[in-house]
């Protein structure tokens, strides 16, 4: 991985993007399982196209350059909360997001990855993944899917940034 800004990120994210090209990103919290550096939050930055993999290392949690990236990546309605409260998402899901939920009214802390079929992450390779950490109990749940699971990734982001956005509360 190169070690790059998170100016430098939000414009490789944007070329790539109008390029068509194959990129994903994912946030990661310095107790996170992919976080190699236990000190700082970490955001890393995907392009499969051209076998490329950068990284921001920062106190920041990205919480804003990360909807900016994701609305991006899926698209506007991504973060619709509207659309989010009227699908229940797929059953494997349900108890993910039921301890997100629970974590969110207690204040605890968790994050979720989705691992794209060909990510570095993912070691399930061809399959969609979407990952849960939850540091209350230290365990994760993997959920994986043929297709992409834009639907449950709605209902996860939703919450996701429910717990991490107090503005984003507010919309």
């Amino acid at each position: 991985m190169v070690e790059i800004t998170i100016e430098e990120c939000r414009k490789k994210a944007k070329l790539w993007h109008a390029q068509k090209d194959s990129w994903h990103f994912h946030v990661l919290a310095p107790h996170c399982a992919f976080n190699t550096r236990r000190d700082t939050h970490a955001l890393v930055l995907e392009n499969r196209t051209v076998n490329r993999t950068y990284v921001v290392f920062s106190d920041d949690k990205f919480v804003k350059v990360s909807q900016e990236l994701v609305k991006l990546l899926h698209g506007d309605r991504i973060l619709d909360k509207d659309k989010a409260t009227t699908s229940r998402g797929s059953e494997k899901i349900q108890v993910v997001l039921q301890k997100a939920s629970e974590s969110n009214q207690g204040n605890l802390a968790w994050h979720h990855h989705m691992l794209f079929p060909d990510c570095i992450f993912n070691e399930h390779r061809g399959k969609w993944n979407i990952v849960f950490e939850d540091k209350q109990d230290d365990s994760v749940v993997e959920i994986l899917y043929d297709v992409e699971p834009v639907d449950d990734l709605r209902l996860i982001e939703v919450l996701y940034f429910h717990q991490t956005d107090p503005s984003f509360r507010d919309t």
